[in-house]
């Protein structure tokens, strides 16, 4: 047997209690007066049982806020370190200093590689070495021993000595090669 209309629990306007006095109604649909009672009631449903979704999205939102502010300071410009100078008279950590600076460091690289390739030793020929102080014009520098007595001597085999030559240079003869024959190497000193 089918129920009746009059037994239903749900969609029914507002009932008048037996004294006469009306039931209140929500104050919360106020404004909604117009609305469809289907869609309030669901709205109802839903607010009653989507607490449990409505804190998993907010656990999410947090997440996500945490990983933009993470991601924001990440791509913020660091401030511009300025080297620390060594101190002391040390000339190699002048140089790393000067090498790790900032704005000056490339063009300090450049130039030290500038300097060290000038200053590599180059192999000059014997009859053609201009910068030597020699007083006679038979012997070659390179053959002679061109220390600060300035002996007119040829060089012994196995001794290696220093010379004074122009513009600040320092030359060094090795051995001789063979009977006869030597090199000049002069390094240039900054």
């Amino acid at each position: 047997m089918a129920k009746s209309k009059n037994h239903t629990t749900h969609n029914q306007s507002r009932k008048w209690h037996g004294n006469g006095i009306k039931k209140p109604g929500s104050q919360r649909y106020e404004s909604l007066k117009g609305v469809d009672l289907k869609f309030l009631r669901n709205m109802h449903f839903a607010k009653k049982h989507n607490k449990k979704g409505l804190k998993r999205i907010q656990a999410n939102n947090a997440k996500a806020m945490s990983a933009h502010a993470k991601a924001i300071k990440a791509l913020a410009k660091p401030k511009e370190l300025k080297p620390k100078m060594p101190k002391g008279d040390s000339r190699k950590l002048d140089r790393l200093a000067l090498l790790a600076h900032l704005k000056h460091g490339k063009c300090a690289r450049a130039y030290m590689a500038r300097d060290h390739r000038l200053s590599r030793p180059k192999a000059k020929a014997p009859s053609q070495d201009p910068g030597c102080n020699s007083s006679s014009g038979s012997s070659s520098c390179s053959q002679r021993c061109p220390g600060p007595q300035g002996c007119s001597g040829p060089c012994k085999g196995s001794i290696i000595k220093a010379s004074g030559c122009e513009d600040r240079r320092t030359g060094v003869t090795p051995e001789p090669l063979s009977m006869g024959t030597g090199v000049l190497l002069c390094y240039l000193y900054t």
